[in-house]
């Protein structure tokens, strides 16, 4: 439950959640504002259970899809986290950095990069999406 605050459907919903309590809150002379009593907790359990069942089928549909493998046990970057989300167990990170500071097994990795034509040419920066999964 507490993933989905943290993401921007969570953060939506629990905004509209906010929203329909003041409005409930300020209409207490009206018979009907007991009945729109909301529990948020189980609007959020709620929509975790609607959500596991949408990411389990489309586990499903990616069980179909050939299993990607990595060439490296390890990556190290020196760089700029920019962005992250978090979705439940699921991590997603954006990262910047310069080419020569990514690090894989020890070794430079190669990035095609295309050419800059700028006056004033500038390091070129690379910005990476890292998907993460909390082990389990």
């Amino acid at each position: 439950m507490d993933g989905y605050r943290q993401t921007l459907l969570g953060r939506a919903l629990a905004d509209a959640l906010q929203d329909m309590e003041k409005e409930c809150s300020g209409d207490s002379d009206d018979a009907n504002a007991d009945a729109l009593e909301m529990d948020g907790d189980l609007l959020f359990s709620l929509f975790d259970e609607a959500m596991q069942l949408e990411l389990l089928h489309r586990d499903r549909k990616d069980q179909e899809r050939p299993v990607r493998t990595f060439t490296h046990d390890s990556l190290e970057l020196t760089g700029q986290v920019t962005a992250f989300n978090r979705f439940m167990d699921d991590w997603s990170v954006l990262v910047r950095m310069r080419p020569q500071d990514i690090q894989l097994n020890h070794g430079v990795a190669v990035l095609d990069l295309p050419q800059q034509n700028h006056e004033h040419e500038k390091e070129q920066e690379v910005a990476m999406r890292l998907k993460m999964r909390k082990r389990g």
